[in-house]
């Protein structure tokens, strides 16, 4: 890698121009899944010390450009997934359904009695059953590279039939124009958490790696719940 040299003469700290010409270098010259020098050569190559080298790379993995992988080294990224705002979009319609680029695919629909918390929230008695439906997210060009993955319930007597229709189509149109229900508000709650096993499986990623997780209940005018979704978006993208 042909690394710029750093000035002494200026007040931006070392490890902010080293951030830069890392940055540099990644925007222009790298592409994802190369590997970055490690600390220890960019300690040789600048002659600085190992705070400030960490200071620098560790700023980058928080913007998502680079990733740590224990044992191997750092390397590039993919390119974040930018999802434009669409004209006339559905208020319910996020980036799971309207990002271009992507393709939304199906893994799986059920009909069972859901558990205890998931009819709670959706104002199901204990035993009732639900359409569990399970999508992901991939790259349109490359279907391994998983994105996010999408777990929704639809209460049976909402939406009887409803294995039966194109599922990739996001569940609150269906209901719109298969059914006739019209959701009016939504109830969203966003946090960061660590991916477990499963998750990690699931987005074909490492365990531990941090994942956004959305969770939704849509509801009718009368206040009746008729969705509940969970969506875990791998935080670097």
């Amino acid at each position: 890698m042909n690394l710029p040299a750093l000035r002494q003469d200026t007040p931006t700290p070392l490890w902010l121009q080293l951030k830069h010409a890392l940055r540099d270098q990644i925007t222009f010259h790298l592409s994802p899944g190369a590997r970055i020098p490690s600390e220890s050569e960019l300690c040789r190559h600048y002659g600085l010390s190992r705070m400030t080298v960490r200071q620098a790379i560790s700023a980058l993995v928080d913007e998502g450009l680079v990733g740590r992988q224990q044992g191997r080294g750092t390397f590039v990224l993919p390119t974040r997934l930018t999802i434009p705002p669409r004209a006339h979009a559905h208020f319910l319609d996020d980036g799971f359904e309207t990002g271009g680029g992507v393709a939304v695919h199906l893994d799986g629909i059920a009909l069972e009695p859901p558990a205890r918390w998931i009819c709670e929230r959706l104002g199901l008695q204990e035993g009732d059953r639900a359409h569990k439906i399970r999508l992901n997210l991939a790259d349109e060009a490359n279907e391994d590279d998983v994105l996010a993955s999408r777990t929704v319930y639809v209460p049976e007597h909402v939406a009887p039939g409803l294995r039966d229709l194109d599922l990739t189509v996001p569940v609150h149109r269906i209901l719109e124009d298969s059914y006739g229900f019209l959701p009016a508000t939504a109830d969203e709650t966003m946090r960061l958490i660590r991916a477990d096993k499963l998750r990690a499986d699931m987005l074909r990623m490492a365990p531990g790696q941090p994942l956004i997780l959305v969770e939704r209940v849509v509801y009718l005018p009368g206040g009746e719940p008729v969705e509940y979704a969970r969506t875990y978006y791998r935080a670097e993208r």
